[in-house]
């Protein structure tokens, strides 16, 4: 009777165990899932905050990228003119305000980057404002004023601080993202501790079955979440550079690619293969693309992948496209093999036709320099060759005639032809500086001492109209300067000139002093005729003075303030002037100085002395040598042999290069040799560079003077590159002729000339960067 009972409840707990177990079971898978589903939106919702942060910094990218590409639409329009170029740069601005307005809804939530984006939008809003402010001054200025205003943009730096605000911020964000990732790390982490207790619990209960299959299948989502997020960053990353991707087996050579490949290949979306692909590729640049992926997927030292062709897509049109990638290897030594190709492809079409038109742009313009430079070489050697007749015939008749009338009539013959030099001589030195080929040559100068050379020479055209001039030093100056004193005594004797041109009546003062240790100032005061704000406003530009009355009055081109204001910008300086109607004028040139700290400063009194040239008495040279001239024209020749001979020279002259080459090698045959050669470089038939070279390469040592129109910058260069020795430019200054070609025969002996010459080889070998020349 008690035995039943107790069997009775045994088998009712025995009964209740099965569905308590399924109960226990639900619960645990119950409590899993709920587990489960917290973690996993959890961790989507970090994903998301992730994704969100790499689309801030997209925008940070896209909203630099905009402003940068609309700096280069404007460079191009600028260089170019061309007004295709305006339609992109407004495309950039809109692009721009577009990514600060999404950057400004993305960061909405971030109290950092909410205060920092309106700051970025004033940079941009700024630097764009430069941009179509240069873009105006072109359009109402010209070019030369739109330099000045990308000149003074320049020193704003906005790029610069867009650059450093947009870096900033993706610090910020950076941080950010560094958080989130965390985060959604340490999510997962806890996640996945929780889902494998749980899970832990469920397989307990339900058996090893279930817990493999529930463990594979978690396995599975977590790399299909994973490789999702990679797809979707990647797909992020080509989308923002606008390329296409790629992958090749090499064992089956089967092409993957994403639509974007597939556009810019073939114009059209769908599928293609590695034989396709490769037959769009240009006919011209297949070896080429080739040869770039043999050396990619060489498996002892693979080289980076990355080249530049041409594909032509379906319809036939041609693009530039841009590919790069790297190769994948598995195994090791000699069972090392290519298991995978990628890389991405880009269309740079548009780049390659800016930088086609810039090329040509930048060809004509280097063909118009060269036409502008030829031409005035030509100019030059036809006006300076017969006014070096001219002025030579000049100073052979002063040393014939007696009589004072007939005496004057040939000196106003020989000023007028030095006006004329002068003015051939402005004219070449303002195309020099337009053109970029007039160089500064810096050197350490006694500035007490160029003053004075100055005063010297301009003293007697100032006692010649009975005015006062002097010269003062209001401050300390130093006693050595580092500047070009060529162009700088240029500047002033120019200034002074015209001081003195335009004052009938009081004094010209050039008075020096230093403003600081950085800066010097040089004033030119008269009490000449002075100028209206009118006339002020058309200075210093090529032929132009005050007005037409001035040059009816005074005479003079017009281009010696032109020149002198480029001078001075060129010597890093700058010139100034005031002046009032029949009051005079004052012009003011300040200029950088560098002076080392033991050069002495000093405050001379007034400039009285002369130069050490001027106060050495003057000799004349005699010679005893003998002397082959060449030269095509016959006036040059006898005007240069007259004063030769009449130093006491024994001349022979040719009329060409060829003529002269037979002679010079005849009297070595003959063994009268000639001391010195003054060969003129351009002369038809044989020049004078072809002739020196010959002789040259036949061994002929003897020194040889080369004789030029000398119009643009290098003529001296190619003269001596060429083999010449020394050289003089045209019209020929007679005493340096002489002075030169006694130098040449008595004061350097041969040791010294073959030192000279190596020296200048060496120096042409440094130049050309050949270290292969023995």
């Amino acid at each position: 009777m008690n035995e039943t009972p107790m069997t009775d409840q045994t088998k009712i707990r025995r009964g209740l165990v099965e569905p308590l177990s399924i109960a226990l079971v639900i619960i645990a898978l119950v409590i899993s899932g709920v587990i489960a589903l917290r973690n996993f939106r959890e961790l989507q919702e970090n994903r998301l905050l992730v994704r969100h942060t790499n689309q801030v910094l997209a925008s940070l990218r896209e909203t630099v990228a905009a402003v940068m590409d609309a700096e280069s639409r404007q460079r191009g329009f600028l260089i170019t003119g061309d007004t295709t170029y305006l339609t992109p740069f407004d495309e950039a601005v809109r692009q721009a305000n577009e990514s600060l307005d999404k950057l400004r809804s993305l960061t909405s939530d971030n109290p950092r980057q909410a205060v920092e984006v309106p700051l970025l939008r004033a940079l941009v809003q700024e630097r764009i404002n430069e941009l179509r402010h240069v873009l105006r001054v072109r359009a109402e200025e010209g070019s030369q004023a739109a330099e000045g205003a990308i000149a003074a943009d320049a020193g704003n730096k906005t790029m610069d601080r867009i650059r450093a605000k947009a870096d900033w911020m993706r610090e910020i964000e950076s941080e950010v993202l560094f958080i989130r990732e965390d985060f959604a790390a340490r999510s997962y982490l806890s996640g996945r501790t929780n889902i494998i207790t749980s899970t832990a619990i469920g397989l307990i209960l339900v058996g090893s079955v279930l817990y493999l299959l529930e463990r594979n299948r978690r396995k599975a989502e977590r790399s299909a979440s994973q490789l999702r997020i990679i797809r979707e960053r990647l797909e992020l990353a080509l989308d923002a550079g606008g390329m296409g991707s790629w992958n090749i087996d090499p064992e089956t050579e089967t092409l993957i690619s994403d639509q974007r490949f597939q556009s810019i290949f073939t114009g059209q979306i769908g599928e293609i293969t590695y034989e396709e692909a490769f037959d769009h590729i240009h006919p011209d640049d297949r070896a080429a693309v080739q040869a770039a992926v043999a050396a990619s997927t060489n498996a002892v030292h693979p080289a980076p992948y990355s080249t530049e062709y041409r594909i032509v897509q379906s319809d036939g049109t041609v693009r530039w496209v841009r590919a790069e990638g790297a190769a994948s290897f598995s195994g090791t030594g000699k069972h090392r093999k290519l298991s995978s190709f990628d890389g991405t492809v880009t269309d740079i079409t548009d780049r390659k036709r800016q930088e086609q038109r810039l090329l040509e742009s930048e060809q004509a313009a280097n063909a118009a320099n060269q036409s502008k430079s030829e031409f005035l070489a030509n100019m030059s050697h036809e006006i300076r060759t017969p006014m070096a007749a001219i002025l030579g015939y000049a100073d052979v008749l002063l040393g014939h005639l007696k009589n004072p009338d007939n005496r004057n009539c040939v000196l106003v013959m020989k000023r007028n032809g030095q006006h004329l030099l002068e003015l051939i001589n402005d004219i070449l030195d303002l195309s020099r500086i337009e053109a970029g080929k007039l160089d500064i040559d810096l050197e350490s100068v006694s500035l007490p001492q160029l003053i004075a050379d100055v005063q010297s020479l301009m003293h007697v055209r100032a006692e010649e109209k009975k005015l006062e001039f002097r010269a003062e030093f209001n401050t300390k100056v130093p006693e050595q300067i580092h500047t070009d004193p060529t162009r700088l005594r240029q500047v002033l004797i120019n200034l002074i000139g015209n001081a003195i041109k335009f004052t009938d009546e009081g004094s010209v003062v050039l008075s020096v002093g230093s403003r600081g240790d950085r800066a010097l100032q040089i004033s030119v005061r008269d009490t000449g005729i002075g100028m209206s704000d009118e006339q002020q406003e058309r200075l210093f530009k090529p032929f132009s003075q005050g007005d037409t009355s001035v040059t009816r009055s005074y005479g003079g081109s017009g281009l010696g303030l032109a020149i002198s204001k480029r001078l001075v910008g060129m010597l890093g300086g700058a010139i100034e002037m005031e002046s009032k109607i029949d009051v005079g004028s004052t012009f003011t040139v300040t200029l950088p100085i560098e002076v080392d700290a033991q050069v002495q400063w000093v405050q001379p009194d007034l400039i009285s002395r002369r130069s050490e040239i001027d106060d050495a008495p003057t000799r004349k040279r005699k010679l005893t040598c003998r002397v082959l001239v060449v030269d095509d024209r016959r006036d040059v020749r006898h005007i240069s042999q007259h004063f030769l001979e009449k130093a006491g020279a024994t001349v022979s002259t040719a009329e060409d290069g060829q003529q002269g080459m037979d002679k010079a090698i005849e009297a070595r045959g003959a063994e009268q040799p000639f001391d010195l050669i003054v060969m003129d470089m351009q002369m038809p038939n044989v020049d004078g560079l072809q002739a020196t070279a010959q002789l040259r390469s036949e061994g002929i040592e003897w020194p040889i003077i080369a004789l030029t129109a000398d119009a643009m910058k290098g003529d001296r260069d190619r003269c001596l590159d060429g083999g010449c020795d020394d050289y003089l430019s045209k019209p020929i200054d007679h005493e340096k002729l002489v002075d030169m070609v006694g130098r040449y025969t008595q004061d350097i002996s041969p040791e010294q000339l073959r030192d000279q010459r190596k020296r200048r080889m060496s120096t042409l070998r440094s130049n050309l960067g050949d270290t292969t020349v023995e």
